[in-house]
């Protein structure tokens, strides 16, 4: 199962109390998207060999089924939300791949495929056949 973090970003210099408060309605308002789970991120997620990753002030990690339509519908949150309280922008995260939306982003297309392309697990490079002797099979065979 996926897991995304989502990152408040406030226009303003904002004290920890109000930044946390966003962040609350912005879980509030994820948790009404069928299938998806919510929580505050509280320590650096680690596992499965994995580095940890850093957590921010502001930051929610969200998990669950990832369909188009929950896609779909998690990114019109993100957007209504970041233009209802007038945050910079909401970052959403897979390791070290982001899209970033505001209130001003178009949920067109080219958009919803970025946000799909996050939960793909990024391709690892194959690994050349082993020989007799041990070594790797030549480049180009």
């Amino acid at each position: 199962m996926s897991e995304l973090s989502l990152l408040i970003e406030p226009s303003t210099a904002l004290p920890a109390e109000r930044v946390d408060g966003l962040t609350a309605g912005l879980a509030d308002d994820l948790r009404t998207v069928r299938g998806l789970r919510v929580a505050h991120a509280q320590s650096p997620a680690a596992g499965h060999g994995k580095s940890a990753q850093a957590w921010e002030l502001g930051m929610l990690v969200v998990g669950g089924l990832f369909s188009a339509s929950t896609m779909r519908a998690l990114a019109q949150v993100a957007v209504a939300y970041a233009d209802r309280v007038k945050a910079r922008s909401i970052r959403i995260r897979n390791g070290d791949r982001e899209v970033v939306v505001t209130g001003d982003t178009r949920l067109d297309p080219a958009v919803l495929d970025r946000l799909a392309q996050l939960l793909d697990e990024p391709s690892a490079p194959a690994l050349p056949a082993s020989s007799p002797d041990g070594g790797g099979a030549p480049v180009g065979s």
